[in-house]
């Protein structure tokens, strides 16, 4: 489920100080995911000259959804997270700061396309769906997994078993899709389906898990893997069939359509953030090495 902000832009509603746009920021715990890239010329000249002459380019994205994106303590409206350093670090290669800000999940694509916002960062699935209307280039694969209450009572051990069990997911989220078809396959079985809600924060799916109003949260590996650091009282469902997760894919940063420079340019920093190792500290700071990718792809939907 990945995995991003408008004059700030994007998915929630805060602003990140534009004097602090190329400053690597730090995870929940205050540790900084320190990187310092130096600015390519060639690649600032294929930056559109409408966000050099804006100063910034405009990042939507929507935390809480660790550790892609977080809020760096209770009641703050500062943003911190994997896409958040990742973002900071291509803004000091393009030479030109990448601002955060934060949108509903589900406004993230039609906000883009209104130029409301230049970039998503929001731990952005790869699908066919999505690249109708936006372009990806990929930086991860991950696939889904299963958050249950610890000690796992409902004895949810593969997605046969979540027939006739209440399953939370975010809404637009790729896992969506998934329950959906393991939906049709009980109903096949002669089972009952799966009861889908879906909450416009991961926190509130979360919440709904552990007030019993969910069996379980369908979500990105990642993120969910982070959750069960992060909290004792859940656990992920480790299905020895899927090592990393249901159907893995691509997770990538959302461009607009008709801008190929641009979208190359975000493609040829990524491929030097990797080269250069920033790219690997910063996954590592956060835990999810394990999404890491040897190169940069653009438009690999499914894969």
């Amino acid at each position: 489920m990945v995995l991003s902000t408008s004059a700030c832009v994007a998915l929630a509603a805060a602003c990140a100080n534009p004097k602090d746009a190329t400053t690597a920021t730090s995870d929940a715990t205050g540790k900084p995911a320190a990187v310092t890239v130096e600015r390519d010329p060639a690649l600032y000249a294929m930056v559109p000259e409408a966000y050099k002459k804006d100063g910034r380019i405009r990042v939507a994205t929507n935390a809480p959804f660790a550790p892609f994106e977080m809020f760096s303590a209770d009641g703050q409206k500062k943003l911190t997270g994997l896409e958040i350093d990742l973002g900071h670090a291509l803004g000091q290669r393009l030479g030109v700061p990448f601002e955060f800000s934060q949108q509903p999940f589900d406004g993230l694509l039609p906000g883009l396309q209104a130029k409301k916002y230049d970039v998503l960062m929001a731990a952005l699935f790869d699908t066919a769906a999505r690249e109708k209307s936006i372009d990806f280039v990929n930086y991860g694969r991950s696939g889904s997994v299963l958050l249950v209450r610890k000690g796992n009572p409902g004895d949810v051990r593969t997605l046969d078993d979540l027939c006739g069990k209440q399953a939370a997911a975010q809404s637009g989220a790729q896992q969506i899709s998934l329950l959906d078809q393991q939906t049709n396959k009980c109903i096949a079985d002669g089972r009952k389906e799966v009861t889908v809600r879906t909450y416009p924060q991961f926190s509130d799916a979360l919440l709904a898990l552990k007030t019993n109003k969910a069996d379980l949260i369908a979500g990105d590996l990642g993120a969910l893997r982070y959750a069960v650091k992060r909290d004792t009282s859940v656990e992920a469902v480790e299905d020895p069939a899927a090592p990393n997760g249901y159907d893995p894919q691509s997770i990538g940063i959302g461009l607009p359509k008709g801008q190929p420079k641009f979208r190359e340019a975000i493609r040829r920093a990524l491929a030097d953030l990797i080269e250069n190792g920033s790219y690997r500290k910063i996954l590592d700071t956060y835990g999810v090495g394990n999404i890491a990718v040897d190169k940069p792809t653009v438009n690999q939907a499914g894969s």
